[in-house]
C-alpha cells in the first residue's frame, strides 16, 4: 500500500474550472441521495488585471491551523499522524470564531450551526487512497503534499 498522507495543495496554473473536485467532494461526503450535498472545495474565477484574463482558483482548507487557536472549545485540532486540521463536531458551539480567521474561507456551518470543514478525506488516506477531490481532478491541479 502506498503512503499517501498529507494535505491537499492546489496549482492554479493547471485548473480548468471543471468542478470535478467539487462533485467528488459532495459524493464522498454525502453517499446517499437524500443527504444535503455540500462541497468543501469552491471554484471561483479571479481576473488578473495585468493580463486581463480570468483564472480559476480552487479554494479549500490549507490545514494551516490558524483556526485552532481561535476555537475556545477545543473543537479543532491537528492530527499528529497526518498533520491535517480536524474537527470534533461534538465540541463545536457554532460561535464562528474559527471561520473569521480562516484565510481560505473554508469553514462552513450546517443547519445545526455546527462547523464543517475539509478533513482531507482522512479515512481514504488511512486506507492508502487519495482524497476524492485529488483523485477526480483530470488535470492534476490538486495534489497531496506529504507531511
Amino acid at each position: 500500500m502506498v503512503e499517501i498522507k498529507g494535505k491537499v495543495i492546489f496549482d492554479k496554473e493547471l485548473c480548468t474550472g471543471c468542478l470535478a473536485c467539487m462533485t467528488a467532494c459532495i459524493d464522498a461526503r454525502c453517499p446517499t441521495e437524500n443527504a444535503e450535498g455540500v462541497s468543501m472545495r469552491r471554484i471561483r474565477k479571479v481576473t488578473d488585471e495585468k493580463a486581463r484574463f480570468q483564472k480559476n482558483i480552487c479554494t479549500g482548507c490549507l490545514h494551516c491551523g490558524l483556526c485552532i487557536s481561535k476555537c475556545g472549545q477545543g473543537a479543532l485540532y491537528r492530527d499528529e499522524e497526518t498533520g491535517l486540521v480536524l474537527l470534533r463536531r461534538e465540541r463545536c458551539v457554532g460561535c464562528g470564531m474559527c471561520a473569521q480567521f480562516c484565510p481560505e474561507q473554508a469553514i462552513f456551518f450546517d443547519k445545526d450551526k455546527k462547523a464543517e470543514k475539509c478533513d482531507g478525506c482522512i479515512e481514504y488516506q488511512r486506507e492508502g487512497r487519495l482524497p476524492a477531490c485529488v483523485k477526480a481532478c483530470p488535470v492534476h491541479a490538486l495534489k497531496i503534499e506529504k507531511q
